[in-house]
């Protein structure tokens, strides 16, 4: 009931926005307390971040479980997939992932893809109950499957809210490397204590080897908690995500509307520039990933937005930034600096800082189809070179030292 209250109230433009303002304010504040805290306890523990300690520290940790791997070759290895998202999982990460070998996929105890939120559960479970669930659930698995032929790798999506670090630990102790991959470490909920325990992926840091996150500034923070990361941009496959004729649609936006996102699609509509929008929210609604890669395929331009929730200060790295580029229309998103040291901006990608310059720049390529086109293709010849699920797979499997 109190759900359906809190929906009811969201549609009222007013509250609406003072939500989305008090919880912008609100994410600002706690991510420049996150910035000062880590910055000031790594200069306390005299720590400075690189790549190749974190690499160093992930072989200590391996040397001192004494386990030993002796690489084999692509395509043999067994790999334990703990997913969250069955849609995006489906979108090339498991198909980079079975390039490597035998995939097995993490299943929970209501025979369901994935770890179990309480919001997600059809049993009404909470967040300790959940927990609960989900940490018997995968010792279990992995215990029965080990028994058969050894396990390379567990490899996924974890949090400290759904999962207890304990069920890591005890599969570590089992000789199996343990790798989590953190795709939103600029949320500050995910740094976030309960009960003096850290929550996210950071929560989980005693159970992992190695962290692959997509903020390059929380890799100190890994530091700073005893844990290995790298910096780990996120990336595409090109079997699924490709240029198609005819190109049907002027500018797509893919995405649930919250925070900014309506505004910046209606203000475009309101510009006179055809726009299709689909995700919850927007009138063409969710997509799948296959639909998502047909539409992305047939667009001259893909609107992206990279915005964190509801700020428009703080910007983070989409899996859409890879998706659109490798499906080669021309990607246009917000001018984010982590994602300007992947793509040249005017060359590879074109980026916005307000809707005005949005509008001014698709008004722009739209009537220049040589110069859109241009820009697509470099976009699209960086993201095969670059950015592909396999590419980003065999780092971190030879960091490891699994493959050859």
């Amino acid at each position: 009931m109190l759900k359906k209250i809190k929906e009811q109230l969201k549609k009222i433009p007013l509250i609406y926005s003072l939500n989305a303002f008090l919880k912008a304010r609100s994410n600002t504040r706690k991510l420049k307390a996150l910035y000062f805290y880590y910055k000031k306890k790594a200069a306390d523990l005299n720590l400075k971040y690189s790549e190749q300690k974190a690499i160093q520290m992930v072989h200590n940790k391996l040397v001192n479980r004494r386990i030993k791997i002796n690489p084999i070759t692509k395509g043999k290895l067994r790999i334990f997939w703990v997913g969250a998202h069955y849609a995006q999982d489906m979108s090339g990460t498991l198909q980079g992932l079975k390039k490597f070998g035998e995939v097995i996929t993490f299943q929970n105890e209501e025979d369901g893809y994935g770890l179990l939120w309480k919001q997600t559960s059809k049993t009404g479970m909470n967040e300790l109950t959940v927990r609960g669930s989900n940490s018997r659930a995968l010792s279990k698995q992995i215990e029965e499957i080990n028994k058969d032929k050894k396990i390379d790798l567990l490899i996924g999506q974890m949090w400290a809210d759904v999962l207890d670090v304990e069920a890591l630990i005890k599969i570590q102790e089992m000789g199996i490397p343990t790798v989590n991959i953190s795709m939103d470490d600029k949320l500050p909920d995910l740094w976030r204590r309960e009960k003096g325990k850290l929550m996210g992926s950071v929560g989980l840091a005693n159970g992992l080897d190695l962290v692959l996150t997509t903020s390059p500034d929380s890799c100190l923070w890994y530091l700073v908690e005893g844990c290995p990361a790298i910096y780990w941009p996120l990336a595409s496959d090109p079997e699924i995500f490709y240029p198609r004729k005819p190109k049907i649609y002027d500018v797509v936006f893919v995405g649930g509307k919250y925070g900014i996102r309506g505004k910046l699609v209606q203000s475009i509509m309101a510009a006179g520039i055809n726009i299709e929008a689909f995700g919850p929210g927007f009138p063409n609604g969710f997509i799948n990933a296959d639909k998502i890669a047909e539409v992305f395929g047939k667009a001259r331009i893909i609107l992206g937005s990279g915005y964190v929730g509801y700020n428009t200060d703080i910007l983070t790295i989409k899996l859409r930034d890879f998706d659109a580029t490798m499906a080669g229309g021309l990607y246009l998103t917000n001018r984010n600096p982590d994602l300007l040291r992947l793509f040249e901006e005017g060359k590879e990608i074109e980026c916005y800082d307000t809707i005005d310059e949005c509008i001014s720049k698709i008004k722009f390529y739209l009537a220049n189809p040589d110069k859109l086109k241009a820009v697509a293709e470099a976009g699209l010849k960086k993201a095969r070179e670059n950015y592909t699920w396999e590419k980003n797979f065999e780092k971190v499997f030879k960091i490891i030292g699994l493959i050859e």
